[in-house]
């Protein structure tokens, strides 16, 4: 209970932080359940008065139609009345994950889920199976009479509540996975989509079933466990969920409603068993993404309020015009820890607002959490007066940015290196995140994150960057390679941080680092620390087990300058400049000893001097 009060405060005291034009207020939503409202009448009313202006609120189609063509909505009108009449807005999410089903009092009622019962009967044929050939309850949504009824299940509910609600609804978001979002869902680490008409798809296509991929790759290990077929098998699956989700859509945009999506954390390896990098391909369908959080790596608790601001200006860099932030707190909860991270959720969702496509806000996990314990999730107003905040912000005149850096953050990287653990830390993401975080609070710099799809469809964007640095991204497709190549060529610079596309996009060793663009004649690989010499300055590096490697020594080709020399063997170094390029033996950006604010400071010089030089040449 004392965790939703201080994330009831904090989203109250994060609406006062926005910094969207005057008189136009942030969406500030929290996730309301159907027993929240019946344990508190008021409770809508008391949210509205504390600032709060819109409730995120599920739509069960287990409930509405319960036989098959036979709809019935009279169920959520008393919830939905209450909090339009309390003066709020809603976010209504379309639930047909096949999630266990959870009854307005709170409780799972046993062998019901948020599908129709009648569907699990009739049409069996059209569940998921995972690899071990067991049904889910999760159903397959890419064709057939199940894609055709969820559809007009949408069309139905979308006219429906439209039209009584006419005015007070932001968008229906499309939910078709248990945990409400747009990927691939699954059971422990059984991956879903192997039914038998899937296998004969695929087989269709590509000469073979469907690849069974179990296993985790570590970086620190050496060579990942190739795979043939894991890109086909990762373009096949989102492919087939683009197409589900942008039909759902559709049957929403014609009922004149907005289409809204849900995604979460997609640069996380413990999460490239799920189709993360369907982001990357559903901008044209979804007119509100919300990316979302809940400050968890897989393996532990992450309080880093840095997250969600990188991901919503990748949204934006992907074309999303209307981003939501979404602070959630369940992995917390369980860990009795939620009031920890008020103050984090507080700053990213301050951050957040920040940028121009992030419209607004929303807080969850809580009610959820007690709600699969079988506990009625009751919202104790009581308290909340006494640590509402009524701190005030005005966002500051913008500076001039000098420099416009590019970060690629790719999604098959993270496909080939699931599971990631080395030296108990999710490297490649650290890496990517970190860069950001450093380069974007630089006052000089307007940095955003990219992804394949802009390099791959020549975006416009791409040709408006000084630089374009490449974090850790050991593994990508020669095609990403291919234009990385052509941008350089055609006068832009390329920076990386170390091993940028040492794997191709199965998991197969290239041993590559585009040497020929950056300069490389020759890399030996150091398991300890070094000293380097970089004009007058001594820079030390350690021998680190969250490094989980030392350094590459990088000898470097004719006509390519040798910074930070090695002084142990002094035609080799650490980072080898070319006219357009850098390229870096170690992850300066990572350090974590005492020579760490060193290796940073030399890190966003370098890049900086890059994309200076680079800016003399092109006028």
């Amino acid at each position: 209970m004392k965790k939703l009060l201080c994330i009831a405060a904090l989203l109250i005291s994060s609406a006062v932080f926005a910094s969207n034009p005057v008189n136009e207020s942030p969406v500030s939503s929290i996730i309301l359940m159907p027993w929240d409202i019946s344990n508190n009448n008021n409770l809508p009313k008391e949210l509205k008065q504390k600032g709060f202006n819109h409730i995120t609120f599920y739509l069960n189609w287990n409930e509405i139609e319960r036989e098959k063509s036979q709809y019935d909505f009279s169920h959520y009108h008393k919830y939905l009345d209450n909090i339009v009449n309390s003066g709020m807005s809603l976010i209504l999410v379309l639930d047909m994950g096949g999630r266990p089903y959870i009854n307005e009092s709170g409780k799972v009622v046993k062998d019901e889920y948020t599908m129709p019962t009648w569907i699990y009967a009739k049409y069996q044929d059209y569940l998921m199976k995972n690899f071990s050939e067991n049904h889910q309850k999760q159903a397959d949504f890419s064709d057939g009479p199940v894609r055709k009824h969820s559809t007009e299940f949408i069309a139905n509910t979308v006219s429906h509540f439209s039209k009584r609600y006419q005015g007070k609804i932001l968008g229906f978001a499309i939910g078709l996975q248990e945990e409400h979002e747009i990927k691939y869902g699954q059971t422990g680490y059984q991956w879903r989509d192997y039914n038998d008409r899937t296998q004969l798809d695929f087989k269709q296509k590509y000469g073979e079933k469907q690849p069974i991929i179990n296993y985790n790759n570590e970086i620190k290990n050496g060579l990942a466990n190739a795979e043939p077929l894991l890109y086909a098998h990762k373009e096949y699956r989102e492919n087939r969920l683009k197409d589900a989700t942008c039909a759902y859509a559709e049957a929403i945009r014609d009922q004149g409603a907005l289409a809204m999506g849900y995604f979460a954390e997609t640069f996380t390896s413990h999460d490239g068993i799920y189709a993360t990098g369907v982001v990357e391909k559903l901008a044209p369908c979804i007119d509100i993404a919300v990316i979302d959080y809940n400050f968890y790596d897989g393996y532990q608790l992450v309080p880093d309020s840095s997250v969600l601001p990188t991901l919503a200006n990748y949204m934006g860099s992907l074309g999303y015009k209307k981003v939501l932030v979404g602070a959630y707190a369940e992995q917390w909860e369980r860990k009795n820890k939620t009031l920890d991270l008020v103050p984090v959720i507080n700053q990213t969702i301050s951050e957040s607002l920040l940028q121009n496509n992030v419209i607004g806000f929303e807080i969850g996990g809580l009610q959820q959490q007690q709600a699969a314990k079988n506990e009625s999730a009751a919202i104790d107003m009581k308290n909340l007066a006494a640590i509402f905040s009524k701190a005030s912000h005005q966002k500051q005149p913008e500076k001039e940015k000098k420099f416009r850096i590019g970060i690629l953050g790719s999604a098959t990287n993270f496909y080939v290196w699931h599971g990631e653990r080395s030296g108990g830390r999710n490297i490649h993401r650290d890496a990517l995140f970190e860069s950001f975080k450093l380069l974007n609070s630089q006052p000089d710099m307007d940095v955003q994150l990219i992804g394949e799809i802009n390099l791959l469809q020549d975006d416009p964007l791409i040709n408006g960057f000084d630089a374009i640095l490449v974090p850790h991204q050991v593994a990508l497709p020669v095609s990403i390679k291919s234009k990385l190549t052509n941008y350089w060529k055609n006068g832009g610079a390329l920076i990386q941080d170390m091993r940028l596309g040492e794997f191709d996009e199965n998991g197969k060793p290239t041993f590559d680092w585009m040497h020929e663009v950056f300069g490389i004649e020759k890399i030996n690989w150091k398991k300890r620390g070094g000293i380097f010499m970089m004009g007058d300055d001594i820079y030390r590096l350690k021998p680190s087990r969250r490094f989980y490697t030392g350094y590459a020594s990088i000898t470097p080709r004719a006509g390519y300058q040798l910074l930070a020399t090695d002084i142990m063997q002094r035609d080799s170094g650490i980072m080898v400049r070319g006219e357009r390029t850098l390229a870096f033996g170690l992850m300066p950006q990572l350090v974590e000893d005492h020579t760490q604010g060193a290796w940073r400071k030399l890190f966003v010089q370098e890049i900086r001097n890059v994309a200076q030089k680079n800016k003399r040449l092109s006028k």
